[in-house]
Protein backbone atom coordinates (compact mmCIF):
# COMPACT_ATOMS: atom_id res chain seq x y z
CA UNK A 1 0.00 0.00 0.00
CA UNK A 2 1.34 3.43 -1.17
CA UNK A 3 0.11 6.68 1.02
CA UNK A 4 0.71 10.15 -0.29
CA UNK A 5 -0.61 13.69 0.76
CA UNK A 6 -2.11 15.57 -1.64
CA UNK A 7 -2.68 19.58 -0.93
CA UNK A 8 -4.77 21.33 -3.16
CA UNK A 9 -7.27 24.42 -3.46
CA UNK A 10 -9.57 24.25 -0.27
CA UNK A 11 -8.89 20.71 0.67
CA UNK A 12 -6.32 18.47 2.43
CA UNK A 13 -7.18 14.55 0.58
CA UNK A 14 -5.49 11.80 1.25
CA UNK A 15 -4.76 8.94 -1.33
CA UNK A 16 -4.11 5.54 -0.46
CA UNK A 17 -3.07 3.41 -4.07
CA UNK A 18 -3.47 -0.41 -3.33
CA UNK A 19 -2.54 -3.06 -5.59
CA UNK A 20 -4.20 -5.92 -5.25
CA UNK A 21 -1.75 -8.23 -7.52
CA UNK A 22 -0.85 -9.16 -11.01
CA UNK A 23 -3.86 -7.86 -13.60
CA UNK A 24 -5.38 -5.90 -11.46
CA UNK A 25 -5.75 -2.22 -11.59
CA UNK A 26 -4.65 0.28 -8.79
CA UNK A 27 -7.68 1.44 -6.50
CA UNK A 28 -7.04 4.90 -5.99
CA UNK A 29 -8.56 6.28 -2.36
CA UNK A 30 -9.19 10.12 -2.08
CA UNK A 31 -10.46 11.12 1.40
CA UNK A 32 -11.75 15.21 1.63
CA UNK A 33 -11.67 16.96 4.81
CA UNK A 34 -13.69 16.03 8.37
CA UNK A 35 -15.68 19.07 8.74
CA UNK A 36 -17.62 19.88 11.89
CA UNK A 37 -21.47 19.31 11.27
CA UNK A 38 -22.12 19.39 15.39
CA UNK A 39 -20.42 19.29 18.31
CA UNK A 40 -18.55 15.95 18.46
CA UNK A 41 -19.45 14.99 14.89
CA UNK A 42 -17.79 15.43 11.65
CA UNK A 43 -18.52 14.25 8.22
CA UNK A 44 -16.69 13.44 5.61
CA UNK A 45 -17.15 12.69 2.12
CA UNK A 46 -14.57 10.28 -0.23
CA UNK A 47 -13.99 8.16 -3.49
CA UNK A 48 -12.84 5.66 -5.15
CA UNK A 49 -11.14 5.00 -9.01
CA UNK A 50 -10.55 1.76 -10.68
CA UNK A 51 -11.91 -0.27 -8.17
CA UNK A 52 -11.58 -4.34 -9.31
CA UNK A 53 -11.30 -7.43 -7.32
CA UNK A 54 -9.81 -10.92 -8.58
CA UNK A 55 -11.53 -12.16 -11.35
CA UNK A 56 -13.60 -9.04 -11.78
CA UNK A 57 -13.95 -7.80 -15.46
CA UNK A 58 -14.37 -4.34 -15.33
CA UNK A 59 -13.05 -1.24 -13.18
CA UNK A 60 -15.57 0.19 -10.89
CA UNK A 61 -15.94 3.74 -8.77
CA UNK A 62 -16.77 3.77 -5.35
CA UNK A 63 -18.48 7.40 -3.72
CA UNK A 64 -18.46 7.17 0.22
CA UNK A 65 -20.11 9.27 2.99
CA UNK A 66 -18.61 8.91 7.06
CA UNK A 67 -19.26 10.45 10.16
CA UNK A 68 -16.61 10.38 12.93
CA UNK A 69 -18.61 11.01 16.07
CA UNK A 70 -16.72 11.71 19.14
CA UNK A 71 -17.73 9.25 21.86
CA UNK A 72 -15.48 11.82 24.90
CA UNK A 73 -17.88 14.79 23.81
CA UNK A 74 -20.85 15.26 26.65
CA UNK A 75 -23.51 16.60 24.01
CA UNK A 76 -23.19 12.81 22.16
CA UNK A 77 -26.36 10.43 22.67
CA UNK A 78 -27.51 7.70 21.03
CA UNK A 79 -30.99 6.16 19.88
CA UNK A 80 -32.23 2.80 17.74
CA UNK A 81 -35.55 2.02 16.74
CA UNK A 82 -38.04 1.31 19.32
CA UNK A 83 -39.59 -1.86 19.89
CA UNK A 84 -43.09 -2.50 19.03
CA UNK A 85 -44.26 -3.76 22.88
CA UNK A 86 -47.33 -5.78 22.23
CA UNK A 87 -47.89 -5.17 18.64
CA UNK A 88 -46.24 -8.03 16.09
CA UNK A 89 -42.80 -7.42 15.38
CA UNK A 90 -40.08 -6.36 16.98
CA UNK A 91 -40.06 -2.30 15.41
CA UNK A 92 -42.33 -1.14 13.16
CA UNK A 93 -40.68 -0.31 9.78
CA UNK A 94 -39.97 3.38 8.79
CA UNK A 95 -37.47 5.36 6.49
CA UNK A 96 -34.04 6.88 8.07
CA UNK A 97 -35.41 10.24 7.46
CA UNK A 98 -38.30 9.23 9.15
CA UNK A 99 -36.61 8.16 11.70
CA UNK A 100 -34.63 11.02 12.27
CA UNK A 101 -37.41 13.81 12.52
CA UNK A 102 -39.34 11.35 14.54
CA UNK A 103 -36.64 11.52 17.32
CA UNK A 104 -35.24 14.47 16.81
CA UNK A 105 -31.89 13.72 16.11
CA UNK A 106 -28.87 14.89 14.19
CA UNK A 107 -27.49 11.86 12.19
CA UNK A 108 -28.90 8.80 11.28
CA UNK A 109 -28.25 5.72 8.97
CA UNK A 110 -29.78 1.86 8.94
CA UNK A 111 -28.71 -0.85 10.91
CA UNK A 112 -29.87 -4.42 11.32
CA UNK A 113 -30.96 -7.44 9.07
CA UNK A 114 -34.61 -7.57 9.03
CA UNK A 115 -37.58 -9.53 8.00
CA UNK A 116 -40.02 -9.43 5.70
CA UNK A 117 -38.52 -6.95 2.64
CA UNK A 118 -39.09 -5.10 1.03
CA UNK A 119 -42.75 -3.23 1.29
CA UNK A 120 -42.57 0.65 0.28
CA UNK A 121 -44.53 1.52 3.53
CA UNK A 122 -44.64 0.92 7.33
CA UNK A 123 -45.40 -2.57 8.48
CA UNK A 124 -44.07 -4.55 11.62
CA UNK A 125 -40.49 -6.11 11.21
CA UNK A 126 -38.26 -8.39 12.95
CA UNK A 127 -34.63 -7.84 13.76
CA UNK A 128 -31.71 -10.03 13.38
CA UNK A 129 -29.65 -10.30 16.16
CA UNK A 130 -29.54 -8.27 19.05
CA UNK A 131 -31.02 -4.78 19.11
CA UNK A 132 -31.21 -2.57 22.26
CA UNK A 133 -33.27 0.82 22.33
CA UNK A 134 -32.55 3.18 25.33
CA UNK A 135 -32.05 0.54 27.57
CA UNK A 136 -34.78 -1.72 26.31
CA UNK A 137 -34.24 -5.11 24.44
CA UNK A 138 -35.68 -4.78 21.14
CA UNK A 139 -34.74 -7.84 19.75
CA UNK A 140 -32.66 -10.15 21.71
CA UNK A 141 -29.46 -12.27 20.90
CA UNK A 142 -30.62 -14.42 18.88
CA UNK A 143 -29.48 -15.78 15.79
CA UNK A 144 -32.28 -17.70 13.57
CA UNK A 145 -31.38 -15.85 10.81
CA UNK A 146 -27.81 -15.14 9.61
CA UNK A 147 -26.49 -13.27 7.22
CA UNK A 148 -24.60 -15.07 4.33
CA UNK A 149 -20.90 -14.75 4.90
CA UNK A 150 -20.53 -15.35 8.87
CA UNK A 151 -22.23 -14.88 11.81
CA UNK A 152 -23.82 -11.73 13.52
CA UNK A 153 -22.22 -9.57 15.43
CA UNK A 154 -23.14 -6.89 17.50
CA UNK A 155 -22.17 -2.98 17.53
CA UNK A 156 -22.86 -2.34 22.07
CA UNK A 157 -22.89 1.20 23.57
CA UNK A 158 -23.14 1.77 27.33
CA UNK A 159 -25.22 4.70 28.80
CA UNK A 160 -21.54 6.65 29.20
CA UNK A 161 -21.09 5.89 25.54
CA UNK A 162 -18.55 3.12 26.17
CA UNK A 163 -18.54 1.45 22.55
CA UNK A 164 -17.56 -2.14 21.17
CA UNK A 165 -18.34 -4.62 18.28
CA UNK A 166 -18.34 -8.28 19.68
CA UNK A 167 -20.58 -11.47 19.57
CA UNK A 168 -23.35 -11.66 22.25
CA UNK A 169 -23.73 -15.03 23.01
CA UNK A 170 -27.82 -15.90 23.78
CA UNK A 171 -28.82 -15.94 26.88
CA UNK A 172 -26.05 -12.93 28.22
CA UNK A 173 -26.19 -10.31 30.43
CA UNK A 174 -26.87 -7.31 28.00
CA UNK A 175 -28.11 -5.02 31.41
CA UNK A 176 -24.76 -2.66 30.70
CA UNK A 177 -25.69 -1.80 26.92
CA UNK A 178 -28.20 1.14 26.72
CA UNK A 179 -27.74 1.03 22.74
CA UNK A 180 -26.94 -2.17 20.23
CA UNK A 181 -27.28 -2.91 16.78
CA UNK A 182 -26.04 -6.01 14.90
CA UNK A 183 -24.89 -7.20 11.91
CA UNK A 184 -22.34 -9.25 10.03
CA UNK A 185 -19.66 -10.21 9.50
CA UNK A 186 -16.63 -8.13 11.43
CA UNK A 187 -14.70 -6.33 8.83
CA UNK A 188 -12.06 -5.59 10.74
CA UNK A 189 -10.61 -7.09 13.92
CA UNK A 190 -7.44 -5.24 15.84
CA UNK A 191 -6.51 -3.09 12.78
CA UNK A 192 -6.55 -6.31 9.99
CA UNK A 193 -9.08 -6.89 7.48
CA UNK A 194 -10.73 -10.12 8.39
CA UNK A 195 -12.51 -11.18 5.25
CA UNK A 196 -11.32 -12.68 2.03
CA UNK A 197 -10.34 -10.40 -0.97
CA UNK A 198 -12.07 -11.96 -3.31
CA UNK A 199 -15.68 -12.12 -2.76
CA UNK A 200 -16.92 -16.27 -2.28
CA UNK A 201 -21.02 -14.93 -3.46
CA UNK A 202 -23.07 -12.48 -4.72
CA UNK A 203 -24.14 -11.23 -1.14
CA UNK A 204 -20.21 -10.84 -0.26
CA UNK A 205 -19.53 -9.03 -3.86
CA UNK A 206 -19.93 -5.53 -4.85
CA UNK A 207 -23.65 -4.04 -3.39
CA UNK A 208 -24.74 -0.65 -1.34
CA UNK A 209 -22.72 -0.86 1.92
CA UNK A 210 -23.41 0.40 5.96
CA UNK A 211 -21.12 -0.08 7.92
CA UNK A 212 -19.55 0.75 11.51
CA UNK A 213 -15.94 1.25 12.62
CA UNK A 214 -14.52 1.98 16.36
CA UNK A 215 -10.72 3.62 16.71
CA UNK A 216 -8.02 2.31 18.63
CA UNK A 217 -8.48 4.17 21.49
CA UNK A 218 -12.08 3.60 21.72
CA UNK A 219 -12.85 8.16 20.98
CA UNK A 220 -14.52 7.70 17.80
CA UNK A 221 -17.58 5.83 16.40
CA UNK A 222 -17.58 5.73 12.60
CA UNK A 223 -20.65 5.58 10.40
CA UNK A 224 -19.98 4.55 6.89
CA UNK A 225 -22.27 4.39 3.40
CA UNK A 226 -21.13 3.06 0.30
CA UNK A 227 -23.28 3.66 -2.58
CA UNK A 228 -24.14 1.21 -5.15
CA UNK A 229 -26.32 0.02 -8.13
CA UNK A 230 -25.07 3.50 -10.05
CA UNK A 231 -23.20 2.77 -12.96
CA UNK A 232 -20.96 5.55 -13.19
CA UNK A 233 -21.55 7.12 -9.73
CA UNK A 234 -20.68 4.45 -7.43
CA UNK A 235 -21.67 0.39 -8.16
CA UNK A 236 -20.87 -0.65 -4.63
CA UNK A 237 -18.60 -2.63 -2.73
CA UNK A 238 -17.33 -6.18 -2.09
CA UNK A 239 -16.98 -6.69 1.58
CA UNK A 240 -13.02 -6.71 1.64
CA UNK A 241 -13.42 -3.03 0.30
CA UNK A 242 -15.54 -2.19 2.69
CA UNK A 243 -13.02 -3.38 5.00
CA UNK A 244 -10.36 -0.92 3.30
CA UNK A 245 -12.39 1.72 3.29
CA UNK A 246 -13.08 1.67 6.96
CA UNK A 247 -9.22 0.77 7.48
CA UNK A 248 -8.60 4.28 5.95
CA UNK A 249 -11.25 6.05 8.28
CA UNK A 250 -8.94 5.04 10.99
CA UNK A 251 -10.83 2.05 12.12
CA UNK A 252 -9.81 -0.26 14.41
CA UNK A 253 -12.49 -2.53 14.83
CA UNK A 254 -15.45 -2.88 11.98
CA UNK A 255 -18.78 -4.16 11.67
CA UNK A 256 -21.12 -5.08 8.50
CA UNK A 257 -24.66 -3.69 9.05
CA UNK A 258 -27.64 -4.44 6.75
CA UNK A 259 -26.59 -2.69 2.89
CA UNK A 260 -27.94 -3.07 -0.60
CA UNK A 261 -31.28 -1.02 -0.76
CA UNK A 262 -31.24 -0.34 2.88
CA UNK A 263 -28.42 1.77 3.01
CA UNK A 264 -29.25 5.14 3.96
CA UNK A 265 -27.41 8.16 6.17
CA UNK A 266 -29.09 11.16 6.93
CA UNK A 267 -28.48 14.47 8.39
CA UNK A 268 -30.48 17.54 10.21
CA UNK A 269 -30.91 20.60 8.54
CA UNK A 270 -31.27 24.13 10.27
CA UNK A 271 -35.18 22.93 10.63
CA UNK A 272 -34.65 19.46 11.88
CA UNK A 273 -35.56 17.88 8.44
CA UNK A 274 -34.06 14.82 7.13
CA UNK A 275 -31.11 15.27 4.69
CA UNK A 276 -30.20 11.97 2.72
CA UNK A 277 -26.12 12.50 2.09
CA UNK A 278 -26.15 9.40 -0.23
CA UNK A 279 -27.68 8.46 -2.84
CA UNK A 280 -29.89 5.81 -2.91
CA UNK A 281 -29.66 2.47 -5.16
CA UNK A 282 -33.64 2.62 -5.47
CA UNK A 283 -34.10 6.21 -5.70
CA UNK A 284 -36.51 6.20 -2.73
CA UNK A 285 -35.69 5.45 1.12
CA UNK A 286 -36.74 2.15 2.08
CA UNK A 287 -39.10 1.27 4.88
CA UNK A 288 -36.58 -0.60 7.36
CA UNK A 289 -36.54 -2.40 10.53
CA UNK A 290 -33.72 -0.48 12.49
CA UNK A 291 -31.46 2.56 12.79
CA UNK A 292 -28.95 3.82 14.66
CA UNK A 293 -29.04 8.00 15.30
CA UNK A 294 -27.08 10.17 17.42
CA UNK A 295 -27.87 13.36 19.28
CA UNK A 296 -25.46 16.21 19.08
CA UNK A 297 -25.49 19.88 20.18
CA UNK A 298 -25.59 22.53 17.53
CA UNK A 299 -22.29 24.35 16.64
CA UNK A 300 -21.69 26.99 18.31
CA UNK A 301 -22.53 30.70 16.81
CA UNK A 302 -19.50 33.25 17.28
CA UNK A 303 -20.13 35.89 18.70
CA UNK A 304 -20.82 39.37 17.42
CA UNK A 305 -17.57 40.78 17.95
CA UNK A 306 -15.35 37.78 16.72
CA UNK A 307 -16.92 38.87 13.55
CA UNK A 308 -15.90 42.75 14.61
CA UNK A 309 -12.63 41.84 15.16
CA UNK A 310 -12.04 39.58 12.22
CA UNK A 311 -13.43 42.41 10.04
CA UNK A 312 -10.52 44.97 11.49
CA UNK A 313 -7.74 42.27 11.70
CA UNK A 314 -8.45 42.13 7.71
CA UNK A 315 -8.40 45.88 7.49
CA UNK A 316 -5.04 46.41 9.41
CA UNK A 317 -3.74 43.78 6.71
CA UNK A 318 -4.94 45.02 4.29
CA UNK A 319 -3.58 48.36 4.56
CA UNK A 320 -0.01 46.95 5.91
CA UNK A 321 -0.09 45.24 2.15
CA UNK A 322 -0.88 48.74 0.45
CA UNK A 323 1.72 50.74 2.21
CA UNK A 324 4.31 48.01 1.47
CA UNK A 325 3.54 48.57 -2.36
CA UNK A 326 3.82 52.18 -2.12
CA UNK A 327 7.27 51.81 -0.84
Amino acid sequence: MKITLLRGAGMAAVTLALSLGAGLAQAAKVLGDWTPVFQGIDYLTAYETDVQYPGEAGLRRLAVNAMRIDLTDPGIRFMTTPGNGTLAGDTQSQTTGAFLEQHDLQVAVNANFFSPCCAAATQPKDLTGLAISEGQVVSPADYNSIPPGGTADSLVITQDNRAAITHVAPGSDVSLFYSAVSGGPVLVNAGEIAVSLAPADSWSAQNPRTAVGISADGSFLLLMTIDGRQPGYSEGATLYETASWLLALGAYQGLNLDGGGSTSMVMADADGDAQYLNRLSAGAPRFNGNHLGVYAAALPVPEPSTYLMLAIGLLVLAAATRGRRMR
